[in-house]
């Protein structure tokens, strides 16, 4: 009676372990399920993984620990070495920036050209539009004003200069000639035969030239166009651009600015070109503070992120996504002593209460 308890009691307690997983899958009889088919685990295995999820956001994984973990002075000094051993070797690279960021962003070249070239118009059109809605004298501002004021005299000894010069210029001298001999044929008629042997453009030609270089002629033009030009400054702007004009305004601007950028020049020089002389202030600097900033950014966020990254969720479905066997396995290489201990308990077990009843038996 003790061989038969201890064996039953062993038995028993081995299939109930082995019923935990076993079978993996449920067994019929015809239509009809075997009782305790699937195991226990496999049976319940989404309640084992939504409660294992749950436990773990609740107990292990918490926002507090996480937040306690990270301001950790270990973790943040192996981060802070780690950020600095990466940051530095990529400030000596050799490499271009275009081969660095090509596989990022690829035609960066062009796409740099591109956006600069909106942007330009878009920052243009809007200077312009705020421009055309101010007056002239506005824009110039009292010293603008001033300067052009002046320049007038100093264009107006230009102009007679130039003018001078035209008259004695062949050009200018046939010029003259024909309105000589307009104004005698429509003023002088029948008089203008008697005088067409006659070289008026010699008698005259001195005397405009004379009226160019006196003093009275260059006060008066100076006078003329200084009033023009205060006259003129009260106008707004969009009194002198219309949309044709803007636009063609616009695209001169930004072509020129564009096509002189040399964005392929600064693309294919090495990083280490850019960051020799501020290699130093930024790994022992700036990347030190910069972990710093980000961790307690992170720690104080801390809560919303483990929010929105459902931990719990990953949990279960990590869980749901295991072989039954493989859960079996994880389960047993933990617990294999213990079941065996178990295992042997019953058997134990058993047999004490084989030896109880054949010793009733006997009395």
């Amino acid at each position: 009676m003790i061989v038969i308890g201890a064996t039953i009691g062993g038995v028993t307690n081995f299939l109930a372990i082995k019923m935990l997983f076993r079978p993996h899958e449920p067994k019929y009889i015809g239509s009809v399920r075997i009782p305790f088919t699937p195991g226990l685990i496999p049976k319940r295995r989404d309640e084992l993984a939504s409660s294992l999820g749950k436990t773990v956001v609740k107990h292990l994984l918490t926002p507090e620990g996480m937040r306690k973990r990270l301001l950790d002075d270990q973790i943040s000094s192996h981060i802070t070495h780690f950020a600095q051993r990466e940051v530095h070797a990529m400030l000596r690279s050799e490499k271009t920036v275009r081969s660095l960021i090509e596989p990022l962003y690829p035609n960066a070249e062009t796409r740099f050209l591109a956006l600069a070239d909106e942007k330009m118009r878009e920052e243009l059109t809007k200077v312009i539009a705020e421009v055309k809605t101010r007056k002239l004298y506005e824009l110039l501002g009292e010293e603008g004003m001033d300067r052009v004021r002046a320049l007038i005299p100093e264009i107006v000894e230009a102009l007679l200069v130039k003018s001078e010069e035209y008259f004695y210029s062949p050009e200018g001298e046939a010029q003259l000639r024909h309105m000589v001999d307009s104004f005698v044929q429509r003023r002088l008629g029948f008089i203008a035969g008697f005088i067409q042997n006659m070289n008026l453009v010699e008698m005259v030609r001195p005397e405009i030239v004379n009226i160019l270089r006196g003093s009275s002629t260059r006060t008066g033009m100076t006078t003329m166009i200084t009033r023009e030009f205060e006259r003129f400054s009260e106008k707004s702007v969009d009194t002198l651009l219309d949309e044709r004009l803007e636009a063609r305004l616009v695209d001169g601007v930004v072509s020129e600015v564009v096509t002189r950028l040399p964005i392929g020049q600064l693309l294919d020089r090495s990083v280490c070109t850019y960051t020799r002389d501020v290699e130093d202030q930024v790994v022992e600097e700036l990347v030190p503070k910069g972990v710093t900033l980000v961790i307690e950014r992170f720690t104080d966020q801390m809560e919303t992120i483990m929010d929105r990254l459902k931990i719990d969720q990953i949990v279960q479905e990590q869980v749901q996504s295991l072989d039954t066997s493989y859960l079996e396995e994880i389960v047993l290489s933990i617990s294999k002593r213990e079941f065996r201990a178990i295992t042997w308990l019953g058997a134990l077990l058993g047999g004490m209460i084989g030896l109880i009843q054949g010793l009733i038996a006997i009395v």
